[in-house]
């Protein structure tokens, strides 16, 4: 069984990870928001940006790191690389090529079904490496 948590980025530019709560509506003195604590039952929770939550794939890459939602990694056999994405109902890559088409647009191939490849490596994530995701051309 694969472990279910999720990490957030909280407003110093550091990670946390644990288990995700959202409050809609303020409760007593917390305010609505999004929530992650390290273990369940604590009292005390990490205020994290809505925008930078991600989940754990249940994936590693070749170097044992885990791969969460929103991560970039880079496969031996592609020339580009690939975003971590959620998409109906399970973890997909998307591909990020970096060639440009006919009309100089960006060529995205389709969504697959998340690669189970052991010698992916994660190279960053979209929140604080965007630059991964341009183009190299």
């Amino acid at each position: 069984m694969r472990a279910i948590k999720f990490r957030g980025m909280i407003l110093e530019e550091e990670w946390v990870y644990g288990n995700l709560s959202i409050l809609t509506q303020k409760v007593n003195n917390v305010e609505a928001g999004h929530y992650i604590s390290n273990s369940i039952g604590l009292p005390f929770a990490y205020k994290v940006r809505a925008k930078t939550v991600g989940q754990f794939t249940g994936l590693l890459d070749k170097n044992g790191k885990e791969i969460y939602e929103g991560d970039v990694y880079r496969n031996p056999n592609s020339i580009g690389t690939t975003k971590v994405i959620f998409k109906d109902g399970a973890f997909m890559g998307q591909y990020i090529s970096h060639e440009k088409d006919l009309r100089n647009t960006d060529i995205y191939d389709a969504y697959s079904a998340f690669p189970i490849n052991p010698w992916c490596e994660v190279i960053g994530n979209i929140y604080e490496n965007p630059e991964l995701l341009e183009k190299k051309c």
